[in-house]
């Protein structure tokens, strides 16, 4: 796992430091101040190979940067690496010359629907140093230069282990279960495979939905978001596992999963659920006596995702980090200390957020000039421009109505 990562004139602070949980580790802020950022930067510390093999380099006239990184591996802490930004060749300089500790798997889960995968039996020395994998390639296949084929793809893979009634097959079945909303109460069912014009002639992989079986390719935005994640991590644990016993070595016990926007495309009802699901689902493929380990460094905007942390979130191995805009102008990284809060409203007020309400700005600025009158600061203050503006914003049911009609008589 990811221990610790820290950055010095890299990305749009000119220090952060995390210092990371052995478990779930969250990072919310506004948009702009680093997030993906930070994901990319811990991928690189964790199998030294860029995502997508971009080199993150530092801003124009930044001559010096440091990234220094501490990985606990398969044969324990590893010695703390730094490496220095080379202006001269554009590059990070020096690596250790011995090979990176073991993280185990690591899977990377970008925002632009890719994924980045290492893995320790296939990737590394002489072989790939990492699978890259646009959103198209993980569906429909993935070849490396010498066009051998890496990966079938999410249709032909979800077709081949169905006919072939396999463990992937029952695993991918169980997976998707375990990430439904509705857990096994309302579970995302394979259907059966159909011709869809004009994919050829060819089956195409459904999900039975309540009104009808609906064509993979075919599915919303956040059904393949759920497929996408579901499909992957079957995928690479399989492949893992089949790799390791060609070389008769055990499989690891391992798996780092970096994941960016934990809630994009995702209704309300998934957020609440999904990432905990994750955690179900990473433990359970790598189900084993002494333990497994489980570490997510995950980024969100999406307070749900928050309030559904709270009946498993443990104080000593999980973290929720901030990323804040100082007055100064300077992103900061805060370390948010837990509570329960109970719901989204309150998670929207609490650091993380640093939202005043759960209302919209409109409303939230007619609340605020409500109060003021009510606390006595009316100098200028036209109660009933205040009135028209809480009749435009506010519910009629809303709860505030009757405190503001008692205090002012009903406005006249």
């Amino acid at each position: 796992m990811l221990e610790s990562l820290s950055l010095r004139n890299l990305g749009p602070a000119p220090e952060l430091d995390f210092e990371f949980a052995e478990r779930i580790n969250v990072l919310t802020g506004d948009n702009g101040l680093g997030k993906t950022f930070v994901l990319d930067v811990a991928w690189w510390a964790l199998t030294r190979c860029w995502t997508e093999r971009r080199v993150i380099h530092p801003a124009v006239g930044v001559n010096e940067a440091d990234i220094r990184y501490h990985v606990h591996g398969k044969g324990g802490p590893n010695t703390e690496v730094e490496c220095h930004y080379r202006r001269e060749t554009l590059d990070w300089s020096p690596l250790p010359v011995r090979r990176p500790p073991d993280p185990g798997l690591v899977i990377y889960a970008r925002i632009d629907g890719g994924f980045s995968l290492w893995d320790p039996e296939r990737n590394g020395g002489e072989r790939p140093e990492s699978f890259q994998f646009t959103q198209k390639e993980l569906w429909e296949g993935l070849r490396d230069e010498k066009d051998t084929i890496v990966c079938r793809g999410l249709l032909e893979d979800w077709e081949t282990w169905s006919l072939k009634a396999n463990g992937a097959f029952t695993t991918l079945r169980e997976v998707l279960s375990k990430l439904s909303p509705g857990g096994h109460e309302a579970p995302l069912v394979p259907g059966r495979s159909v011709r869809v014009p004009g994919m050829g002639v060819r089956d195409v992989p459904t999900l039975q939905m309540p009104y009808g079986a609906v064509p993979l390719p075919q599915a919303s935005a956040g059904m393949k978001r759920i497929l996408s994640l579901a499909y992957m991590l079957v995928w690479a644990w399989s492949e893992h596992v089949a790799a390791a016993q060609l070389r008769n070595r055990a499989a690891t016990r391992r798996i780092v999963l970096l994941w960016d926007e934990v809630e994009a495309h995702l209704h309300p009802q998934w957020q609440r659920t999904i990432l905990p699901a994750v955690v179900t689902v990473l433990n359970h493929l790598l189900a084993a006596d002494d333990g497994p380990q489980v570490q997510i460094i995950a980024t969100t905007h999406a307070p749900f995702v928050l309030v559904s942390l709270e009946t498993i979130f443990e104080m000593n191995r999980d973290r929720l980090f901030n990323l804040e805009m100082s007055l100064e102008g300077r992103v900061l990284l805060e370390d948010v200390e837990w509570a329960r809060r109970g719901s989204v409203v309150e998670w929207l007020r609490s650091p993380a957020f640093d939202m005043k309400s759960g209302f919209s700005k409109e409303a939230e600025q007619a609340l605020i000039a409500a109060n003021r009158w009510i606390r006595g600061q009316r100098d200028g203050v036209d109660i009933k421009e205040i009135q028209k503006q809480l009749e435009r914003t506010l519910a009629d049911s809303d709860p505030f109505w009757p405190r503001w009609l008692v205090a002012t008589g009903g406005v006249q």
